[in-house]
């Protein structure tokens, strides 16, 4: 099955003390993947953000891998982000490798959150992500919201009837008239946002 995978992080959230901390971000980040951040092209993203967008890539990356390896537990060092690239508009792209996979990622960085998709190779012209502020940042509100939210995308891309169902090892699944629609869906939230990503590749489905 042709997968997704997306994360985000809400900014407002996180502790920036804690998170520099070499204590915190060593259960994250590699040596080498510390290194990264020293490139003259990231001087202007903040070390917290540059920990919290490596975070979500790496979240990112479980969820599309997940998919298709049913065992997978999510380790985020085990999981290498190989490059990290800074675009104009606080965007941002590379590629990252777990065992035999390969895999890219864009992200997009605001004040508010970090936003991540990633794909298994780097044309991102079919992979939708997007991100909504909602009104509130209980796990209720939060969960009915992602589900309509994705819904309501879908529903622009796609005709008929969809549902959001879980499978067995809790991922979302995407159903069309009563009939699994091999589209898969990726949900995130966080804070006052949600988010969602999924392919609209029409051959995909």
């Amino acid at each position: 099955m042709i997968s997704t995978g997306n994360d985000i992080v809400a900014l407002g959230s996180i502790n920036k003390q804690r998170t520099c901390e070499p204590r915190f971000y060593s259960k994250i980040l590699s040596v080498v993947e510390q290194q990264l951040y020293h490139q003259p092209e990231l001087a202007a993203l903040p070390f917290e953000n540059y920990i919290w967008l490596l975070w979500s890539v790496k979240e990112s990356a479980f969820k599309y891998l997940k998919r298709n390896n049913h065992q997978l537990v999510f380790s985020p060092v085990k999981i290498n982000v190989l490059t990290v690239h800074a675009h104009p508009d606080q965007h941002y792209s590379g590629s990252l490798r777990f065992e035999q996979d390969n895999l890219f990622f864009r992200s997009i960085i605001t004040n508010d959150w970090i936003s991540t998709v990633v794909n298994e190779d780097d044309n991102f012209e079919y992979i939708f992500n997007d991100v909504q502020q909602i009104e509130h940042n209980d796990y209720q509100h939060q969960s009915a919201a992602v589900r309509k939210f994705a819904l309501d995308k879908l529903n622009t891309f796609f005709e008929g009837e969809f549902k959001l169902e879980k499978s067995e090892l809790s991922l979302p699944v995407l159903m069309r008239d009563g009939e699994l629609v091999n589209t898969p869906v990726s949900l995130s939230h966080d804070g006052y946002f949600v988010a969602c990503s999924f392919n609209f590749n029409p051959t995909v489905q």
